[in-house]
């Protein structure tokens, strides 16, 4: 088995799915810093120093999310100026469908875009720590809500249910905040609006997951690295035109 280094440039999705997720990161450290329950001292370490003034004076409304997106647009990756023009104004509709979900309930927002890392324990070997990072964790009454952000097509329940990597975020929240999961939700931001698909783990359901990963471990340690292919995920692969394993 040979090692392809292959160069690529960064594509027009994945800018505009940075565009999107720069945008919401921001809104939420807004979120927080205007939330009365959190101490000032801890809010302001969101930011810089020099950007503190002017976020604390930004409204949470509609135009400030907008002016957000603007700011944290990437025009990097698009074919030409009207691709890039069409992103902008796909980007602006989804920052309002975006806000008319978030404007349905009151929220408290505990973390944006954090980093965890994920231990799981081995027998007769150090423990695996697995990293990633929380789009966003709001507090609900019966514990913490998960939120992933999507820009692509909504998937269906069954996928959301059976998903590997929100097992791994219950795990790691677990792990960190010691405090039961409400639910874990897949936003998918579409200009017809926002669809939310939520799920849950259960105690066997998490085992089965960390058993999952041990077992994803070993084939990576083996260097079996054998194609499983799948037709949602091979058609954002940015390699899929080289693939001799892609799903058409």
């Amino acid at each position: 088995m040979s090692v392809k280094k292959v160069p690529r440039r960064i594509s027009d999705g994945e800018s505009f799915g940075s565009s999107i997720h720069n945008t919401l990161r921001r809104w939420g450290e807004l979120e927080m810093l205007c939330q009365a329950t959190t101490p000032l001292k801890n809010q302001l370490k969101l930011f810089a120093e020099h950007e503190q003034e002017s976020v604390k004076q930004r409204p949470l409304e509609l135009n400030t999310l907008l002016t957000m997106f603007r700011e944290c647009f990437i025009a990097e990756g698009y074919e030409n100026r009207a691709a890039m023009d069409n992103a902008l104004m796909r980007g602006e509709k989804l920052m309002q469908t975006f806000f008319v979900w978030w404007k349905k309930e009151e929220r408290t927002v505990i973390t944006i875009e954090s980093g965890f890392k994920l231990n799981i324990e081995r027998e007769n070997a150090t423990a695996l720590v697995l990293s990633g990072r929380y789009d966003r964790i709001e507090r609900t009454e019966k514990g913490l809500w998960i939120i992933d952000y999507k820009t692509s097509e909504p998937r269906s329940q069954e996928s959301v249910d059976s998903d590997l990597q929100l097992s791994i975020y219950a795990l790691a929240a677990e792990q960190e905040w010691k405090q039961p999961i409400d639910r874990l939700s897949l936003l998918f931001l579409r200009e017809a609006g926002v669809t939310e698909l939520s799920t849950t783990r259960n105690a066997s359901e998490l085992q089965n997951a960390v058993t999952a990963i041990r077992l994803l471990n070993s084939g990576i340690e083996a260097k079996d690295f054998t194609a499983t292919p799948m037709r949602e995920k091979c058609a954002y692969c940015p390699y899929r035109e080289m693939c001799p394993a892609r799903i058409r």
